[in-house]
């Protein structure tokens, strides 16, 4: 795990580069602070890395590498799994190694096999691979999207780098807020696609590569897509079948072990987390190190489960509670932590379990993707059920119901119904449900009540908040397959990787340790999308192979509950021991000044909110979260 940066400005003196590289590599040293490396050549091209010493601690693991004829330069963020199986290979075809590491084997790889390198690992990655002969960089991520890799073009010069805070070290660079993703943000609570917050930047999206030769515009292309494999259904037998996945499983997971260094998991108690827990201490011959962190609530705490599981499989268990007085402080360092706006304020257990963690291992396994690769969120049931529900009535009651209501519906968040005697916060309150209500009937399909049910502000909010906006995002029914399939294909190519894998990914490398993602293996990937639907969603529920693999391993009743996530109390803290921030934060001056958003609106939002109106939690929190964010940023 590490940090990659670098620029191809074929006008600018090797000087100039190198003193933007420098500052953009320092940037990035709580990514890696075991080595850094920088190398500029007299083409323009730059590169900078900054290494987390997993594999090879020696120093012919230091990047920005170079191959022996002096033809190839690549630095690389993340981990090739299946490195020792493609040495041997690139050994048996005439290679030879100086070290033990996956670097070397991957830059081999590229020198034996081209661009078509990619296909043949497995893992997690961002790799930027510079030709001299060729006179081309080609920037690559991996399938799933675990590792992040941003990326700006202007003038003839492109900069790439693993967070945008190494991107602004770039002297040519003025950054520039897209509202159109400030919108998206509030909306979602995360920005997907390949957009991000500024102008002009963007994410290279997962299972794409960008190919840039000399004198050319950049190229983008996709090398990997897991929708041809809706094409596939398994055959065979339920028991077959389930065999085969808990094989693949075991596989999976065990390549997330390979390390020269110490290895933990993230253990919630929930399904998959256990799942991957009791998997690697019954086939793995290493005492396994597990870590929860729980809530002095117990409406959020499922550290006693964790624990129940821990003791029966059998592992190094370490549990923390989490204090509000150290959510307050990790919440205080929002803006620095996710260096574009970010919403999920699971992050801040996410820290602190990491922190926790980075005490005793340098590599922590995650359990994240088995929700949307075996259809486990509960919003799926809620989406589904609903669908079922609604495509009962006709067509002409349901629009007719929706334009009855849409009449009766107030024009602005917060404002309540009018003339209406009840106080403001409960108004406002029953507003939003009828709107929510008015939006389900006038589109009862699947992919827009899924869109309807993740959204946290409505389009037409944010347009009275920011004067202008419409969703980016393609909707659901975009995908192919069923209406399950396609409600978490959607789930999979943006909350997955732009909110999930972006938590993990900021929060590991904020304490400086590796986040792996066992469930993420694209094979997995691949064969849960084959499934027959009712291994999704059978007769023991959401996930339904999942469990009944997991109850072979854990007893049910340890797992058996119902799904709570990694949520914190944050209604409560926001009105409480957070409620200083959000006062500072969204004052009538400081929204005023900024000129981004209607100040009036967010005074009577936060107004509504002291007063008692729940609904209103998270678009306090995404406000209050672009806010501390543009303090430290823009």
């Amino acid at each position: 795990m590490c940090g990659i940066v670098g620029i191809w400005a074929q006008n600018q003196s090797e000087d100039r580069i190198r003193a933007d590289l420098t500052q953009a590599v320092a940037t990035l040293r709580h990514r890696g602070p075991d080595d850094q490396g920088i190398w500029v050549n007299s083409s323009g091209l730059g590169l900078g890395h900054t290494r987390l010493s997993i594999l090879d601690l020696s120093e012919l693991g230091h990047q920005p590498m170079i191959s022996k004829d002096g033809r190839l330069a690549i630095v690389f963020n993340g981990e090739v799994y299946n490195f020792a199986e493609i040495r041997d290979t690139l050994i048996s075809a005439g290679h030879s190694f100086a070290g033990s590491g996956d670097t070397e084997v991957v830059l081999h790889a590229f020198k034996e096999w081209g661009s078509d390198a990619v296909q043949r690992f497995i893992g997690m990655f961002a790799i930027a691979l510079w030709d001299q002969q060729e006179q081309t960089l080609e920037l690559v991520r991996d399938r799933i999207g675990v590792k992040p890799l941003y990326f700006g073009w202007k003038d003839n010069s492109l900069c790439f780098g693993s967070e945008l805070k190494a991107l602004r070290a770039f002297s040519g660079w003025t950054p520039e807020i897209d509202r159109q993703s400030l919108g998206e943000f509030l909306q979602y609570g995360y920005i997907a696609g390949d957009r991000t917050i500024y102008k002009g930047i963007h994410k290279l999206l997962p299972g794409h590569r960008l190919k840039l030769k000399r004198g050319q515009q950049p190229l983008i292309e996709r090398y990997w897509s897991v929708l041809p494999a809706l094409d596939k259904r398994l055959q065979g037998s339920d028991q077959d079948i389930e065999a085969e996945l808990e094989a693949l499983l075991i596989d999976a997971f065990r390549y997330r072990m390979i390390s020269d260094v110490p290895v933990g998991v993230y253990l919630s108690g929930g399904v998959d987390s256990s799942l991957v827990t009791a998997v690697l201490a019954k086939h793995y011959d290493q005492s396994i190190r597990t870590f929860t962190i729980g809530f002095g609530e117990d409406s959020h705490d499922e550290s006693k489960w964790a624990n129940k599981v821990a003791q029966h499989c059998g592992t190094a268990h370490t549990n923390y509670i989490l204090g509000v007085g150290e959510a307050l402080q990790i919440a205080k360092n929002w803006g620095s932590l996710f260096d574009e706006p970010f919403g999920d304020a699971s992050g801040i257990p996410t820290l602190l379990v990491s922190r926790l963690a980075s005490e005793q291992v340098k590599v922590v396994l995650s359990a994240d993707g088995g929700d949307e690769l075996f259809s486990g969120y509960s919003v799926y049931s809620s989406v589904l059920e609903r669908t079922k529900m609604l495509g009962r009535l006709p067509t002409w009651l349901s629009k007719a119901s929706s334009a009855g209501l849409a009449l009766a519906a107030p024009r602005r968040l917060g404002s309540g119904f009018p003339g209406n005697p009840m106080p403001a916060s409960a108004s406002t309150a029953i507003s939003r449900r009828v709107n929510r209500l008015k939006k389900s009937l006038g589109d009862p399909t699947a992919s827009g009540l899924m869109d309807l049910y993740v959204s946290y502000w409505y389009p037409e909010e944010i347009e009275q908040l920011l004067g202008q906006y419409s969703s980016p995002r393609p909707r659901a029914d975009t995908y192919p397959g069923s209406s399950t399939d396609q409600i978490s294909l959607w789930d999979f190519h943006h909350y997955l990787p732009e909110d999930i894998l972006t938590k993990v990914d900021r929060t590991t490398m904020a304490v400086s340790i590796e986040g792996r993602e066992p469930l993420l293996d694209h094979r997995l990937a691949e064969y849960a999308f084959r499934l027959p639907l009712h291994l999704r969603r059978g007769r023991l529920g959401p996930k339904h192979v999942l469990k009944s693999i997991l109850y072979r391993y854990v007893p049910r009743h340890l797992v058996d509950r119902p799904k709570q996530g990694f949520g914190i109390p944050l209604e409560n803290w926001l009105r409480t021991d957070l409620r200083e921030l959000v006062n500072d934060y969204l004052a009538e001056d400081r929204i005023r000044n900024a000129a981004l958003m209607d100040w009036k609106l967010v005074r009577q939002l936060v107004k509504n909110f002291h007063r008692g109106d729940a609904d209103l939690t998270s678009p306090v929190w995404f406000i209050l979260a672009f806010e501390m964010w543009r303090e430290r940023w823009a």
